[in-house]
């Protein structure tokens, strides 16, 4: 799956906003203009308001604004480039230059999970960022994403399993593999439940084509020692284990954007 089985070259576009606000009701406009949404006005309240809650600004100069919804039955992306900052009180604080805005179906949250993680790998690199950068074109942007997304289902798919085999280093694998691994597994319930049909192995088989090699070879090793995989961070300590965890270390569980397990039994820990 590539870039072009997810945002469409004319959903690619320049913008003149340099607000927040206006960016992203620039965007559900033009959206609305393509005919691909009705009412540009109630998806962006939705979707500011979902703003309040959580800011979407990841850094590195790109921000993810979403909405999951019944509404629509595709997901439907548009990548953002700005020649101004955008002030977008980022985590780190440096302002946004690039916006992917999404409006998802609740049935494709696993689709969007894959694009976010293609995003996000593309924008995790220096070099691959200035060539983003220096697109003057909608046409230059585009070739730099489709450029970059073969990229990364190349690497997902090849160069990932010689990471699996390196044992149990999850460094700097994304949290969003989480989600994807907490789906796997509730099917994977499923299956040892006695329940089996044709549509749960297909969603396995995808959902194990687009998770992080390590961080799948790390949970099945897990599901082999017949332990739940997956802990819940409350205050300071484990749910899976009870044990405390040290401060240092729950201070980069914190600010990290990284998958964290827990450095006495092994659990993923999910932070809440």
């Amino acid at each position: 799956m590539n870039i072009e089985s997810f945002i469409p070259k004319e959903h690619v576009m320049f913008i003149k906003s340099s607000e927040k606000q206006l960016v992203i009701k620039e965007l559900v406009e033009y959206l609305e203009k393509l005919g691909e949404i009705e009412d540009a006005g109630r998806y962006y309240a939705q979707i500011m308001h979902r703003e309040s809650l959580d800011n979407t600004g990841i850094g590195k100069g790109l921000a993810i604004p979403h909405i999951r919804t019944d509404s629509v039955k595709e997901l439907i992306s548009v990548f953002a480039v700005s020649n101004n900052p955008i002030e977008y009180h980022s985590y780190d604080n440096a302002p946004v230059r690039f916006v992917l805005l999404n409006i998802v179906p609740t049935e494709q949250s696993t689709r969007y999970l894959y694009l976010v993680g293609m995003i996000s790998w593309i924008f995790s690199d220096e070099e691959r960022r200035k060539v983003l950068d220096a697109a003057k074109t909608k046409t230059q942007a585009y070739a730099a994403l489709k450029k970059s997304g073969r990229l990364y289902f190349t690497n997902l798919s090849e160069d990932g399993a010689a990471d699996a085999a390196a044992g149990d280093n999850l460094s700097n694998v994304p949290s969003h593999n989480l989600d994807l691994l907490i789906r796997l597994d509730r099917l994977n319930q499923l299956l040892d439940g006695g329940e089996s049909s044709e549509k749960i192995g297909k969603k396995i088989e995808e959902l194990r084509l687009i998770v992080d090699r390590r961080s799948l070879a790390y949970y099945e090793k897990m599901r082999k020692k017949s332990l739940n995989p997956f802990s819940i961070l409350e205050r300071n300590s484990c749910s899976g284990c009870h044990m405390d965890l040290a401060p240092y270390y729950l201070a980069q569980i914190r600010e990290s954007k990284n998958i964290a397990v827990c450095n006495h039994c092994g659990r993923f820990l999910i932070v809440i």
